[in-house]
């Protein structure tokens, strides 16, 4: 199998690792980028509802707290 050329996956893509490669430190960097990914994509959602006006109820509710 070549290397790919591109380090990066798709999403949804399932990476098989050979057990041989099964070290601490290369799971370790596993979770680490998955976890960095995953606070990226989660700050940018929320980033992008703080955009989004409020409701005329929830504005009420809002201004009457």
């Amino acid at each position: 199998m070549a290397p790919a050329a591109d380090e990066d996956w798709s999403v949804g893509q399932i990476v098989v690792v050979p057990h041989a490669w099964r070290d601490d430190s290369l799971w370790k960097d596993i979770q680490s980028e998955t976890h960095d990914r995953v606070r990226a994509n989660l700050q940018a959602i929320y980033a992008g509802l703080l955009q989004q006006p409020l409701s005329s109820p929830l504005m009420n509710l809002a201004c009457a707290i």
